[in-house]
């Protein structure tokens, strides 16, 4: 037999002498082989360096122990965290863990969902991308490959709304965290606060948002509409939304960005205008990755849990594959680091002019 050739199950059948079937069983363990079969069985595994098909294997037993973790880019430190833990978790748990990566569009995220029934996986977990949209009306095709892919696969999502599409699901307690740093914010003497950063139509960025006005009314911090730029989420457009905001007359003296890099990137165009960091204007952050601590300002910053968000997000996916089909929410409470941009300052004024 010519060893370029990928040999089968096939190959090794016929050449022994025996049935597929005997030859799957040798190579298993399980079932009855004439010991004579399993010698020359064997023989012909060494021989070839035959090794079964994972993925037919799987097929036949109906699990495969992998899961599929699907986000929509690699390139921000958020998603790579919580799947650094989700995939500790299910290592240790014994399941392989696949991830995709749906580049943020429709379209490649429902090929990825489409691959990931193909290949069997026990379950898929999903954070981020699409499923953070709050349009889902307009995302009827997405929503609906998800709702399919759940009544076969067990799907967990990263998303408060998980509930709604039939899911499981792991989400950050965005009111706790906002309230902590506005009352922080309160505490230092501001009264008047801006947000940069984030969509409308990112239900995540659209709840933090209005959590952090609907506390800065509660604790006495004015805010403005002019003082609200929208933005992308890389430290690149944080810059461009604070170069946007110093075109305005009054400034607030202290300013909520929507993610870490958000603020380092308007922190940075902010004191190359000469503007000090706390001393003028305080920035504040949120995720609280490996950027916020590195930069100078030190940045403070609601918290995320990253190690209980994903040994959550393996809970849940661990016991839906097990059987436990109820659907649960989870929601996990960030805490705020206290940092330079926004301590050892007390602030008297309602707005800040400088430019």
């Amino acid at each position: 037999m010519d060893n370029e050739k990928k040999i089968t199950i096939y190959d090794i059948a016929r050449e022994a002498g025996v049935s597929p079937s005997q030859v799957s069983r040798a190579i298993s363990g399980r079932g009855y082989v004439s010991e004579a079969s399993r010698a020359k069985i064997q023989e012909l595994v060494d021989k070839y360096n035959y090794r079964p098909n994972a993925v037919a294997r799987n097929l036949q037993r109906g699990q495969s122990n992998a899961v599929g973790f699907l986000i929509p880019h690699i390139y921000q430190e958020y998603f790579p965290l919580v799947y650094s833990v989700f995939e500790r978790e299910m290592t240790e748990k014994g399941y392989v863990t696949i991830v995709f990566n749906g580049k943020s569009t429709p379209r490649d995220e429902i090929r990825n969902l489409h691959l990931l029934e193909e290949l069997r996986v026990d379950a898929v977990v999903i954070i981020g991308g699409s499923l953070d949209f709050a349009d889902w009306d307009r995302r009827k095709d997405y929503v609906q490959a998800i709702r399919r892919l759940s009544k076969n696969i067990p799907c967990i999502l990263g998303n408060e709304r998980a509930g709604t599409l039939s899911c499981s699901g792991v989400y950050v307690n965005i009111d706790k965290g906002a309230e902590e740093l506005v009352r922080h914010l309160a505490e230092q003497g501001h009264k008047t606060m801006g947000v940069l950063g984030g969509f409308k139509s990112v239900h995540p960025s659209y709840r933090l948002q209005e959590a952090l006005k609907k506390f800065g009314k509660q604790y006495g911090l004015e805010f403005r509409p002019e003082w609200q730029v929208f933005s992308s989420y890389n430290s690149h457009d944080g810059a461009e939304a604070m170069r946007e905001l110093l075109k305005q007359k009054e400034l607030p003296t202290a300013i909520c960005c929507i993610n870490d890099e958000i603020a380092v990137g308007a922190m940075g165009v902010a004191m190359d205008r000469g503007i000090r960091v706390p001393e003028d204007i305080a920035f504040t952050g949120f995720d609280g990755v490996d950027l916020s601590r590195e930069f100078r300002p030190q940045l403070t910053t609601i918290q995320m849990d990253f190690e209980t968000m994903g040994q959550k997000l393996a809970e849940l996916t661990y016991n839906s594959i097990n059987g436990d089909r109820q659907f649960t929410d989870v929601a996990v409470d960030p805490s705020v680091i206290l940092r330079q941009s926004t301590e050892g300052c007390t602030k008297c004024c309602k707005a800040s002019s400088v430019h």
